[in-house]
């Protein structure tokens, strides 16, 4: 048991070799090339989130859906707008009748419209995107049959 004490330490000890090193949060780390590379925190990247998002609140809050989306059916775009997480569905779209028709046209994504919240600002961007969607929906609808 004895002889084996030490076969084990060495084992062990070259086990955690293969660790890669942990990197405290916001910290510059030296690149290949021999800059400094900024690695951002989680706080950092939500800070720069929520800015973003509320850059994108007034443009979204001064347009019509319902116009938006005749606008580009005139224009033979047809396509449903996403609704957030992992629903069935596009938003203001019953699953069901989605199915029937699901095939005709495809589903794209707002910006920002996701299962994840970065803050406020994103938590009424969100808000506001899956209502334009639900009434852009309503109009592509028929478009879409």
């Amino acid at each position: 048991m004895k002889r084996f004490v030490p076969l084990l330490l060495l084992c062990a000890h070259s086990l955690s070799g293969c660790h890669e090193p942990v990197v405290p949060d916001s910290e510059a780390v030296s690149g290949s090339n021999g800059n400094n590379v900024h690695i951002p925190s989680a706080a950092e990247i939500m800070a720069n989130k929520e800015a973003y998002y509320a850059t994108l609140l007034p443009p979204l809050q001064a347009r019509d859906p319902a116009a938006d989306a005749r606008t580009a059916i005139a224009k033979g775009e047809r396509y449903f707008l996403c609704n957030a997480g992992r629903n069935a569905a596009p938003a203001g779209i019953a699953p069901e009748i989605f199915a029937q028709i699901g095939d005709a046209c495809p589903v794209k994504c707002l910006d920002g419209v996701t299962d994840a919240i970065y803050g406020d600002n994103h938590r009424r961007y969100l808000s506001l995107a899956l209502d334009y969607s639900a009434q852009w929906n309503q109009v592509m609808l028929a478009a879409c049959r």
